[in-house]
């Protein structure tokens, strides 16, 4: 009887150890990357509605804003895996949490009174304390140091910085835009951005991709607010740019001063801008409009179920005024994947999955 039961923990054991070796996925940042967690705070910032999800398999809304699938669930089926699980969602839990966290809330940015607007919102700082939760979690499942392994062969991802303009900066009223000129502001987001990657790494992430600013003067809701031309907004575009510039030599220095990581810079400014100038050579027919929303190029206020609602999403480039369609998020997991350094560097993410 003892051989037996000797024999079963044995088993269990290995099994946890198996287990915490496969690739997990870590995922911070804003409302792009945010598969639900908003669905269980109190904030207005929820995409748990429809026509959010129309294109799922069961087409319900899943808390994602976009129509189906994120980069992250892309990423998940690449590595053969369920996607990850929001942190906040009550069935993320036991074998589940092997396979990674969700940590993104939609309407955060790096600095921590982005998306006041929305009541709640989980601020970064937040999404940190939340991995720690996570760690702890999972260490009373498999140990602290199977822990500590799964952690370091995880891929971690963040993506946020866009809503620090959109809902901060940019905003009637802002006291950041009182107080600082974009490019001050920029120093600021970048500096504060340093820590918290830091903060990541301190808790044992070594594979850290970081994606850039998008092109924020073309997405639909700020077109919107310029009719008629339908061109992107040269001002926010320099303001985007200036932040990737001071991005990408951050980057590059923290991995020299963590032997060990590599903090990965994800061009998705310059990806977006290619398949809104080669839309044709991507399937897509429309670059402009939002393919969910209203006003103008569909890009006033939110999409809801009294939207105008688009017939074919895969042929359009935005989804809402703000994030874009799943067509689009599959192609820039492509090219993370697979992509030159002109897309993700200092290597792509099969390469870094292979370390």
């Amino acid at each position: 009887m003892k051989a037996a039961a000797l024999l079963l923990l044995c088993f269990i054991l290995s099994f946890h150890a198996a287990q915490a070796q496969q690739v997990a996925q870590f995922i911070f940042g804003d409302s792009l990357v945010d598969s639900g967690n908003n669905d269980y705070i109190l904030s207005i910032a929820r995409a748990n509605f429809f026509p959010n999800g129309i294109d799922t398999q069961n087409r319900v809304p899943t808390g994602r804003f976009c129509n189906g699938l994120l980069i992250a669930d892309f990423v998940s089926q690449f590595l053969g895996a369920q996607p990850v699980l929001p942190f906040l969602d009550p069935s993320a839990r036991g074998r589940d949490l092997l396979r990674g966290s969700n940590f993104a809330s939609a309407g955060a940015g790096i600095v921590a009174d982005t998306g006041s607007i929305f009541l709640r919102r989980i601020t970064m700082p937040e999404q940190i304390g939340l991995f720690q939760r996570y760690q702890s979690q999972v260490s009373s499942l498999i140990g602290p140091q199977a822990t500590g392994r799964l952690i370091a062969n995880s891929l971690v991802s963040v993506t946020v910085g866009g809503n620090d303009y959109i809902n901060n900066y940019l905003l009637p009223g802002s006291a950041r835009r009182a107080q600082l000129s974009p490019f001050q502001f920029n120093s600021l987001l970048v500096s504060t951005l340093r820590d918290q990657l830091q903060q990541i790494s301190n808790l044992g992430a070594r594979k850290i991709v970081v994606s850039n600013m998008g092109p924020i003067g073309c997405i639909p809701s700020q077109k919107s607010m310029r009719p008629p031309s339908g061109l992107c907004l040269p001002d926010l575009q320099q303001y985007a740019q200036h932040f990737n510039s001071l991005l990408r030599p951050m980057l590059s220095q923290l991995t020299q001063q963590n032997p060990g990581s590599v903090f990965l810079y994800s061009n998705g400014y310059d990806m977006l801008m290619d398949i809104m100038a080669n839309g044709g050579s991507y399937g897509l027919s429309n670059v402009r409009d939002a393919c969910c929303g209203q006003g103008a190029f569909n890009g006033n206020a939110i999409c809801t179920g009294a939207s105008t609602l688009c017939a074919d999403r895969s042929s359009f480039l935005w989804w809402d005024p703000y994030h874009p369609t799943e067509a689009v998020n599959k192609i820039i997991t492509d090219r993370l994947l697979d992509g030159p350094p002109s897309d993700i560097s200092p290597m792509n993410l099969r390469q870094v999955l292979s370390l």
